[in-house]
């Protein structure tokens, strides 16, 4: 009855949590996720991994969206603003379409159109925890 959620880094450590451990978890919420460093800042990145040219290896051993297939259906919320210029919402899209071709279920993907990586819309800010609230409820009790 464990639940998980985070944005940014938190919304990446919530995807190797929920794709690595499934067993562990019964719910989790990724908000502005990182799923794969190939496409996120460069310079944050390639101080960590290296470049992708140096160590692709490393790349693909730290990107959720390598571990997908793992995914065992675990209730999940994915909530990502449209406007983010930090991790690009297209990140999330992509994530999301490879669950599909994996034939996974029982994920969401809540897109606010008009928000960036730190939501500036009270109203956004409102139904992201709205439906995190409704998550853990329903699948953590």
């Amino acid at each position: 009855r464990i639940g998980i959620y985070g944005g940014s880094y938190g919304g990446f450590m919530t995807f190797m949590a929920l794709f690595r451990a499934p067993e562990k978890f019964a719910a989790g919420a990724a908000l502005r996720p990182v799923t794969d460093w190939m496409h996120y800042n460069h310079p944050y990145t390639s101080n960590i991994l290296n470049t992708p040219l140096v160590d692709p290896m490393a790349y693909e051993k730290s990107s959720p969206i390598e571990y997908a297939e793992s995914y065992a259906n675990t209730p999940m919320l994915i909530a990502h603003g449209m406007q983010d210029d930090n991790v690009f919402f297209k990140d999330s899209v992509r994530l999301v379409q490879r669950l599909m071709e994996l034939e996974k279920e029982n994920y969401e993907i809540a897109p606010y159109p008009l928000d960036p990586h730190g939501f500036v819309h009270p109203a956004s800010w409102l139904d992201e925890y709205r439906r995190i609230f409704k998550l853990f409820e329903e699948e953590l009790k």
